[in-house]
């Protein structure tokens, strides 16, 4: 990829490249990719199992560190598939809520959620690992007033979502937030 083919550029129509998921990386570790060593599926195999032995995720850190953020803590999200219903495990940064979890649907602030938000529109059972612990959950997408106090609680410590909005919203998509809460505390 050249300097001239990052984030945010635009085609001849306009809008912005869909050249995802490079493109979303080089927006996600802004520009330092060469922090970005383990990627693609068997990448994300790898640092599954990692979270799920260590509860930290070495995904996160790089784009942390690229990003010159902190590590934010991340659990491994399972969600059931709407269209095979087999159960589909991701990595994911988390926000806590109170006794409530919240992780972004950024995929990288490119055109379309990411599949496991689709899977939790479509059936909101889902589990959760944290720090090596199980936890069934409630999932659901933040809408309205909701969304909005969340974008603020989080954007409040790290920019990270707005950015990933910004980018988004070139795309006429808003980022979904999703809230896990504990099924033990309904």
């Amino acid at each position: 990829m050249t300097a001239d083919e990052g984030a945010g550029d635009t085609g001849a129509s306009g809008q912005p490249t869909t050249d995802e998921p490079q493109s979303a990386m080089q927006f996600s570790s802004r520009g330092n990719t060469r922090w970005i060593v383990l990627r693609g599926p068997k990448g994300r195999a790898l640092d599954r199992a990692i979270v799920r032995l260590t509860g930290r995720s070495v995904i996160t850190w790089q784009y942390s560190k690229a990003g010159g953020n902190a590590y934010q803590p991340t659990l491994l999200l399972t969600t059931i598939g709407r269209h095979t219903g087999q159960l589909r495990e991701r990595a994911l940064p988390y926000y806590p809520d109170g006794d409530r979890m919240v992780v972004i649907g950024s995929n990288g602030g490119g055109p379309r959620d990411p599949d496991w938000v689709w899977n939790v529109r479509a059936n909101p059972a889902a589990w959760v690992r944290v720090n090596r612990r199980a936890l069934p959950v409630v999932a659901h997408v933040a809408e309205g007033q909701e969304h909005d106090r969340l974008f603020a609680q989080i954007t409040e410590g790290r920019d990270s979502l707005a950015r990933y909005q910004e980018r988004a919203s070139t795309f006429g998509r808003t980022v979904p937030l999703v809230v896990l809460e504990p099924r033990t505390s309904r």
